[in-house]
This record gives structure tokens, sequence and C-alpha cells, in this order.
């Protein structure tokens, strides 16, 4: 199925997550631990990364008409294993639309999660481009991708990565603390809590709001995980494997929460999964295969 709607894009916001150099084949652990664990300990930098990348009236329009919001051409990524070249992606061309809810599926090992990393900016090509809004991203400085990501593009992983010590909401509201800063963060408090708190019953955890990730589920902790990347309203919503580490009714319930953001409120979300009945359920179907992604 390939359908898309009259967008209503999201604001201008996602959470803050650190650049990163992989060194890993596909499932780059490393990334995922350090990108949320930098939540916390940056945020001194708050203040750099308050701008967001201007955009023209063109750009903005093509946006809510449900044109193109994210594209990658021709991206190449082959890591080195000692002497030896493991190549991973070979030319990858895709198109995510917004509004749309897209399922990229493939094999483990595939190179499902270094796509995601690269049009997250976490990682860079070794050939290619990515371009965001109307804008190339992928040779962007080290600030301007960290503001990006700061504000625009939100990220769930497969094994949640909370930071254990804080409870559940403030897991959630510790990518505020970047966007605001310690101060404003303070005279906003307040309100900041309160969105927090109204999306943590979004995804059903208000119940949960004091309790630490030990102290949740499986399914519980990719809520969480999910309310966080959400909490600064990014644009678009990458998912890398979002229901792999659950059994299949807590997934199928992650997967319909996603659904319902995705037509409740417009979100753009791009998903990687290697379960094709998880992806069967999304707009749009693109399978990797030898590097190259094709509609299936």
């Amino acid at each position: 199925m390939n359908k898309h709607r009259t967008a209503n894009p999201a604001g201008p916001h996602g959470p803050t997550v650190a650049p990163l150099r992989s060194q890993a084949r596909d499932g780059a652990g490393a990334h995922e631990h350090a990108a949320v664990a930098t939540t916390v300990t940056t945020a001194t930098g708050a203040a750099a990364q308050r701008a967001r990348p201007s955009t023209s009236p063109d750009q903005e329009a093509a946006a809510s008409a449900g044109g193109v919001l994210l594209k990658a051409v021709g991206l190449k990524k082959t890591y080195h294993k000692g002497k030896h070249e493991v190549p991973v992606l070979r030319g990858v061309d895709l198109e995510v639309r917004q509004g749309e809810l897209m399922a990229v599926i493939g094999q483990s090992g595939s190179g499902k999660s270094t796509l995601l990393h690269l049009l997250a900016t976490l990682d860079r090509p070794d050939e290619g481009e990515i371009w965001f809004n109307g804008q190339r991203i992928d040779n962007a400085s080290t600030r301007q991708r960290d503001r990006l990501r700061n504000r625009q593009l939100g990220m769930i992983f497969q094994f949640y990565h909370l930071l254990p010590e804080l409870t559940a909401l403030e897991n959630v509201l510790a990518p505020l603390m970047i966007t605001h800063g310690f101060f404003s963060y303070r005279l906003q408090r307040r309100k900041l809590v309160e969105r927090a708190k109204s999306l943590l019953e979004t995804v059903g955890l208000a119940h949960r709001l004091k309790h630490r990730p030990r102290e949740l589920s499986g399914g519980e902790m990719q809520r969480a995980a999910i309310a966080r990347a959400l909490i600064t309203e990014p644009q678009i919503l990458l998912a890398d494997e979002p229901t792999g580490n659950l059994d299949g009714r807590t997934g199928q319930g992650i997967m319909e929460l996603l659904r319902s953001l995705n037509t409740q409120s417009n979100l753009t979300i791009v998903m990687v999964t290697h379960d094709s009945a998880i992806a069967s359920q999304a707009d749009r179907v693109v399978q990797l295969v030898d590097g190259q992604v094709s509609d299936s």
C-alpha cells in the first residue's frame, strides 16, 4: 500500500544524540548507547543547539503538500574488519514523503541499521548524499548535525537505552534539558513536566511516571523511549527494530501506537524491521537487498 496524506508537519524539535563513527557492521550498538547517554552529558552545549536549519517557503510548501521530506541518493558504506573490507550499502536511493509510515525490511546484517544511522546523521556515508527539508545534511558540520538531531529528527532503538538512574518521567524530560538549557528549563519546568506527563499518558504509561527502567517491562520501556523521542516534537521519527526485542503481542501493541501517531498526528515515520508482518502494516515497504533498496 502506498498512500500519502495532506501533511500537518510536527514542530521543529527532535531528541538530542551525539555524532558517532560506526565501527560495527550493522547493529551499531555503540551508536545507540552513546547517542542516548549524551542526552544528559552534553546539556552545557544547549545554547548553541537551539537554532534550526532555515527552510525556504518553497521547501515548507512542498513538505505541507506531502512532498519529499527525506531523501538519500547513492549512499555507500563499507566497514573494515582488520584487513578486510565489508561493503554494507552499495548505492542506496530512497525517498520518504511527509506524513507516510515507511518500513525498510531486510535480513539481519543487511545494513538496515546502518542505513537508519546514516539518515539520522549518526554516521557519514562513504559516498552519496542525504537531503532533509530540501537541504543537504550528510556534509553538515558537527554543530549543524547536533542541532538537527536536537530539533527535527527523533530516534528510537531496539534496546530502548533509557538511562537507568532516571525515572520514566525524567528519561522523557532529558532531551528538553538539552533543548532549553539549565536556566530556561528551570523557568519552564512546570509546563515541560506537564507535556512529558501528557506524552506518557498517550503511550499508556501514566501509571509508571516514577518507575525506573528496571521496574518496567520491555514493552513499557519501549513506550517510554517513544515518548522520549517525541517530547521535542520531531518532524520525522526513525525507528530501529522497534518491536525486535519484544514478544509478538507486545510488539503489535507498539506497532499500533506508531500507527496511531502517524495517522492522528501525521508524524512521518521510517522504521526498519526484519518482521514482514510488522512491515506489512506500513504505508509503503522497501526491501534492502545486496546493499540497495527496492519497492516490495
